[in-house]
C-alpha cells in the first residue's frame, strides 16, 4: 500500500520523537563538516581550528559557510523573482532580425501562401474549424527558428529611429506577412518608418495640410466710441460680434473645450472678462481681448461642430466633421483677429523683455484663486505634452520634470455648480490615469531603445509586472469619484452615462447615430467618452505583448498568456469615443490625429485574429461577435470619415481596404 494512501497510516506506528532528533543531529553533523571530511566521506568531529582527521593526515582543515535552511530562503526567492522581472523589462520593446532564429516555426502558423478567412461572415472571426492548438508542445529552450519568409524584408533592419506603440504593429513581421499575402505594397514606406520612427507619419499629416490657415478671413471693425474707455483710441468693437453671440460662445465653450482642457475659471471669465471687452472693445495689446477672442472661436467652433450641416465626406453616411470646409473651420475670422493681436504681447529677445519675465517669477500661493489657476495650466500642459509624447513621439520640454513640485488643482472658488465639480473629478481622474500609461510606456514600450519584436532569447512578456500594472489600473478605476464610476456587467452598463443637471436621465454610446436625441448633448458626454477610451486604452497597450507572443510564438503559449491576449482584444471593442454623439461631434474631440493612429493599430490586431487558431480559439470563447464587428464596422467609418483631413487616414486606406473589402459596405464608394 503507497505510503501516501488515507489508509497506509494506520499501520504505521508513531514516529518516535527521538529519531527527528537524531536526524536533525545527523544534518547538522553533515552540514558542519570540513572539505576535507566530506571528500573522504568520513565523520567529522568538528574541531577548531582543525578537525582530527585533519589533523592525524596534516591536511588543510576549511569549513563550508553554513547554507540557510529551507524557511531561510525567503529573501533569496525574491532576488531571484525580481532579477528575472528586470529581465524581462529589459527584453521587453527590442527588435528582433527576422534571420536570427528568434521565432519558432509551429502548428499554429498559418503557411505563406495562405489566405485570410472571410471577415464578413456570420462568425466574423470566429472560425468553426477546430483549433490546433488544443495539445501545443511544451514549452521548449531551444531557439526557435523563423516561419515567415514573407517577412524577410526586415532582416538587419533594426529601426534607427523611435517608434511609438500605436505605430509598432506596423513593424511586427506576422502583420508585414498578412499584408504581402494581399498584395498590399507598403514595404517601402515600412522601410521609410524603420529609419525615420514616428515622425514619419507626422509628416504624411503636414503634407496634407501644406499651407496654414487662411489669414484672409476678419471682421469688420468700428472704433469705441465711448471715449471713458482705456486707450479708447486703439480699442474696436465688431459689429457682426454681438453680446448675445459673446455669451452664446461662452456658454459652448466652457461646456465643451474647458472641460477637457482645464485652462480658465468660468466664473472669472464670465464676471471679469466678458463684461470689459463687452464695454470696452478689443484692443490690440490687451491680455483680456486675446483670450476672448480665443475664446468666442473655439466657442463657435464648439456650436457649429455640433450642430450645423456636415462637410462632404464622399460617403453615404454624414461625417462627424461639421460645419465650416475642409480649409476653414468655423470660427476663423474671430481666430484671425486673435492670432493678429498675439504679436503685440508676444514676447522678444530683449533685455527688457529678460528683465520683466524674472520679475514674474515670484513665489506663487498655490492655495489662492489664482494659483489654483495656475495649477490648472500646469497640469493641462503637462498630459498635452505626455499624450502627444507616446502617442506621436514628439519630443518632451522641461515642463515634465516638475511633475512633484506642483500641487493638484482641486479647490472651487465661489458659487460652483454640480457640472463645475464634475468637471474637476473628471480632470483629476485624467491626470491619475495618465500617470498610470506613463508607467506603462516607460516599463514595457520604454525599457530599451527598440520597438515591440521580441530578440534572442525571449522568455515571454514580463508577467509580473503586467500583473501589477494591471492592478493598478483597476485600483484607480474602483477609486473613482460615483458620479464618474461605470462597470462592464451588464455589458450595456459600460456605454451608460449621467447627466449632472439631471441624475434620473441615462444616456448612452451607442454606434447608431440615429439614436441620438435630437436636443443638446451634455456637456461632459465628450470628457466621459475620454476618459473612459482612454483606460480601455491602457488596458489594450498592457497586454497586447501576448498577442504579439501569440502571433509569433504560438507554440510556447500558455493559457495565462491566451487569457492576456483575450483581455488585449477585448479592450479594443467599442471605445466611446468612436461611437455616437462624440464620433458626430468630431472637430470637438481632444487628440483627433492620435486616435487615428491607435485605431488603425487595432484593426490590424482584429484581422490578424482570423489567422491565428489560438486567437479565433480565444475570440469564440470570450469575445462578443456582435460587438467584435461593430468595432470593426465604427473604426472604418471614423477612418473613411476623416481621410479628408487626416493624412495618415488616408496613407491607410490602401492597407485596410483590401483587408476589410468584404466586411465594410461603402468601401466600394471610398476607393471611388
Amino acid at each position: 500500500m503507497s505510503v501516501f494512501s488515507p489508509h497506509a497510516g494506520d499501520s504505521l506506528s508513531p514516529p518516535d520523537p527521538s529519531d527527528g532528533s537524531l536526524r536533525r543531529e545527523r544534518a547538522s553533523i553533515a552540514a558542519q563538516a570540513c572539505e576535507t571530511c566530506r571528500a573522504r566521506k568520513s565523520k567529522c568531529d568538528e574541531r577548531r581550528p582543525k578537525c582530527g582527521l585533519c589533523q592525524r593526515v596534516g591536511a588543510e582543515c576549511r569549513y563550508r559557510e553554513p547554507q540557510p535552511t529551507k524557511k531561510d530562503k525567503t529573501m533569496v526567492y525574491m532576488l531571484d523573482a525580481l532579477q528575472r522581472i528586470e529581465a524581462k523589462v529589459d527584453h521587453i520593446g527590442r527588435s528582433v532580425e527576422p534571420e536570427s532564429g528568434a521565432y519558432e516555426s509551429g502548428p499554429h502558423t498559418s503557411p505563406p501562401s495562405s489566405r485570410l478567412p472571410s471577415i464578413g461572415s456570420v462568425s466574423m472571426l470566429v472560425q468553426d474549424q477546430t483549433v490546433r492548438d488544443q495539445d501545443r508542445p511544451p514549452r521548449q529552450k531551444t531557439q526557435p527558428q523563423h516561419p515567415l519568409d514573407t517577412a524577410r524584408w526586415l532582416a538587419n533592419r533594426i529601426p534607427t529611429a523611435q517608434v511609438s506603440s500605436s505605430h509598432k504593429v506596423f513593424l511586427w513581421p506576422f502583420i508585414h506577412a498578412r499584408l504581402a499575402e494581399f498584395d498590399v505594397d507598403v514595404a517601402k514606406d515600412l522601410q521609410a518608418l524603420t529609419q525615420e520612427g514616428t515622425p514619419w507619419f507626422l509628416n504624411h499629416e503636414l503634407r496634407k495640410h501644406p499651407r496654414p490657415l487662411p489669414c484672409d478671413a476678419r471682421l469688420e471693425a468700428e472704433p469705441v466710441l465711448d471715449i471713458s474707455a482705456p486707450d479708447a483710441a486703439r480699442r474696436v468693437r465688431f459689429p457682426r460680434l454681438t453680446y448675445e453671440e459673446m455669451r452664446t460662445y461662452t456658454v459652448h465653450y466652457f461646456n465643451t473645450f474647458n472641460v477637457l482642457y482645464l485652462i480658465l475659471d468660468r466664473r472669472h471669465f464670465t464676471d471679469i472678462m466678458l463684461p470689459k471687452v463687452a464695454k470696452h472693445g478689443f484692443g490690440d495689446g490687451d491680455y483680456e481681448s486675446i483670450i476672448c477672442l480665443l475664446v468666442f472661436a473655439l466657442g463657435k467652433v464648439a456650436l457649429d461642430g455640433t450642430w450645423s450641416a456636415p462637410v462632404d465626406n464622399g460617403m453615404p453616411f454624414e461625417s462627424g466633421v461639421r460645419g465650416g470646409t475642409h480649409d476653414r473651420p468655423p470660427g476663423l475670422d474671430i481666430f484671425n483677429e486673435a492670432r493678429r493681436r498675439y504679436g503685440f504681447v508676444a514676447n522678444e529677445c530683449s533685455l527688457e523683455s529678460i528683465q520683466i519675465t524674472l520679475l514674474f517669477a515670484s513665489q506663487i500661493d498655490w492655495f489662492t484663486e489664482r494659483g489654483n489657476l495656475v495649477k490648472r495650466l500646469y497640469w493641462t500642459c503637462n498630459s498635452i505634452e505626455h499624450w502627444y509624447h507616446y502617442d506621436l513621439d514628439l519630443p518632451r520640454t522641461g515642463v515634465c520634470d516638475h511633475e512633484e513640485e506642483i500641487p493638484l488643482p482641486g479647490e472651487l472658488w465661489g458659487h460652483r455648480t454640480e457640472e463645475d465639480q464634475q468637471t474637476v473629478m473628471y480632470f483629476l481622474a485624467m491626470i491619475a490615469l495618465r500617470q498610470l500609461v506613463t508607467r506603462v510606456h516607460e516599463t514595457i514600450f520604454e525599457a530599451s531603445k527598440a520597438t515591440s519584436e521580441i530578440p534572442e532569447g525571449y522568455d515571454g512578456p514580463p508577467t509580473h509586472v503586467i500583473r501589477e500594472l494591471s492592478r493598478q489600473l483597476e485600483s484607480w478605476r474602483s477609486m473613482l469619484p460615483p458620479p464618474l464610476q461605470w462597470t462592464d456587467e451588464p455589458p450595456e452598463a459600460r456605454f451608460q452615462y449621467i447627466q449632472p443637471d439631471s441624475p434620473e436621465t441615462v444616456r448612452s454610446f451607442t454606434p447608431d447615430s440615429t439614436s441620438i436625441p435630437s436636443e443638446s448633448p451634455n456637456a461632459l458626454d465628450l470628457a466621459t467618452a475620454h476618459l473612459r477610451s482612454r483606460y480601455y486604452y491602457a488596458r489594450f497597450i498592457l497586454y497586447r505583448p501576448f498577442v504579439f507572443k501569440v502571433l509569433h510564438w504560438p507554440a510556447q503559449t500558455t493559457d495565462e498568456d491566451r487569457q492576456f491576449a483575450g483581455m488585449c482584444i477585448k479592450s479594443t471593442l467599442l471605445w466611446p469615443i468612436a461611437l455616437a454623439s462624440p464620433k458626430n461631434r468630431k472637430r470637438l474631440v481632444p487628440y483627433l490625429f492620435v486616435w487615428t493612429q491607435n485605431f488603425i493599430s487595432i484593426l490590424l490586431i482584429l484581422r490578424a485574429t482570423t489567422v491565428s487558431a489560438i486567437l479565433t480559439d480565444v475570440c469564440r470563447k470570450t469575445i462578443d461577435n456582435t460587438e467584435l464587428m461593430l468595432t470593426v464596422e465604427s473604426l472604418l467609418e471614423w477612418l473613411a470619415d476623416v481621410r479628408t483631413i487626416d493624412g495618415v487616414a488616408l496613407w491607410s486606406w490602401k492597407i485596410l481596404d483590401p483587408l476589410f473589402r468584404d466586411v465594410f459596405p461603402h468601401s466600394s464608394v471610398a476607393n471611388s
